[in-house]
């Protein structure tokens, strides 16, 4: 059973829809360190460039995207697997980590990506959730952690830098420098009710 799910409306665009649960997860062999499992998936729609004349622009490009996030007892990624089905066909990738941060991109060392003990999706706010409960901090506090940025429905896979500056209880604050700052509100559990100009939790 979930210990919770959501549904959230992108803000940013007209097509978009995004669900998410958590669940408790059962240690396997393969992820013996397993102790929470966060599911979601999502629909949109990519706005071609408009700047052609006027009844001569592209539709937009529809895509839906899932995925399965394995976190360990602190809320530290082990396991991400995403897939996306868009125009070009589906596109499936597979990320692993381990307890000191070392990762793998589809069963290939990713160096890249070392240190890093979060995923982050592009086009889900469950992953913020990651990061609150992980770090677990103090009203006033900040941190800047690195992550494992997944872009959705591109699936590229880089390495971002991003803030996170808890101002009330319920109230964080998110920055990164490609995309600037953004206030968002959780609940009690730590998932986003509001990402300002991005989500609202409708479910």
């Amino acid at each position: 059973m979930p210990l919770t799910s959501a549904l959230w409306r992108r803000l940013d665009e007209p097509h978009g829809l995004v669900h998410g649960a958590i669940s408790e997860m059962e240690p396997t062999p393969e992820q013996p360190d397993a102790a929470f499992l966060l599911d979601g998936a999502a629909i949109g729609a990519d706005s071609p460039d408009d700047t052609g004349p006027i009844g001569e622009q592209a539709a937009p490009r529809p895509w839906s995207a899932r995925f399965s996030v394995v976190v360990d007892a602190r809320w530290q990624t082990r396991a991400c697997f995403l897939e996306a089905l868009g125009g070009d066909g589906l596109d499936r990738v597979t990320l692993t980590a381990d307890a000191l941060g070392h990762w793998t991109l589809d069963g290939r060392d990713w160096s890249d990506l070392e240190g890093c003990h979060d995923v982050d999706i592009s086009v889900s706010p469950l992953t913020n959730t990651l990061v609150v409960r992980r770090l677990g901090l103090a009203v006033g506090e900040q941190r800047t952690v690195d992550v494992a940025w997944v872009d959705v429905p591109s699936l590229a896979v880089q390495r971002v830098a991003q803030t996170y500056r808890r101002e009330t209880e319920d109230r964080w604050v998110y920055a990164d420098p490609t995309y600037g700052e953004f206030g968002f509100t959780v609940d009690e559990i730590g998932i986003v009710r509001e990402y300002q100009g991005l989500f609202a939790r409708v479910g």
